[in-house]
């Protein structure tokens, strides 16, 4: 018999090729990844944010010594749920997905610039609880029902914030 090539061998080299031509270009025969759907990015800054009022609660209670026990114990209590809503909102960022990729690690979280007297570091606390009740409720519309849910109860919350703080003395 003779070695011709077969019509089979003739069309399966020809749908080969342009696999094996983009695999010359390696990777960048992929084109660009996409980046992080918008809720990710949602999801992301509500996790920056929550943990910046984590260090701002963290550093006004460093701050606060001897007395004021009425107050350490409503700040306490206050960091304690924002350290749940942070741990609730980390939960939903999926780390190493390629939708949770793309947008760098989180920072490291800063506490806000925060007066020395205690009255004043409560009421930017409270401002800095109503801001971040009202981005958060925000952005319910906008995203998923399941991350809508967990944005709205922490909106909740963060005005309940409000009310304790102002309770515990601040203006």
């Amino acid at each position: 018999m003779a070695s011709d090539p077969t019509r089979r061998a003739i069309v399966a080299a020809a749908a080969a090729l342009p696999v094996l031509i983009a695999g010359c270009k390696g990777t960048q025969a992929l084109g660009t990844p996409p980046g992080p759907a918008p809720d990710v990015a949602r999801l992301r800054a509500a996790i920056r944010a929550e943990q910046d009022l984590v260090a701002s609660y963290q550093a006004v209670l460093q701050r606060l010594s001897g007395g004021r026990g009425a107050q350490r114990a409503v700040l306490t209590a206050v960091l304690t749920e924002h350290q749940d809503h942070l741990q609730q909102l980390r939960k939903r960022l999926i780390a190493g997905s390629p939708l949770a990729a793309g947008s760098g690690p989180l920072p490291r979280p800063e506490a806000a610039a925060l007066p020395a007297g205690a009255r004043q570091a409560l009421s930017v606390l409270i401002r800095a609880e109503r801001a971040a009740s009202d981005r958060l409720l925000s952005q319910v519309p906008e995203v998923p029902p399941a991350l809508a849910q967990l944005f709205a109860s922490i909106s909740a919350s963060e005005a309940t914030h409000v009310i304790a703080l102002h309770a515990a003395g601040g203006a």
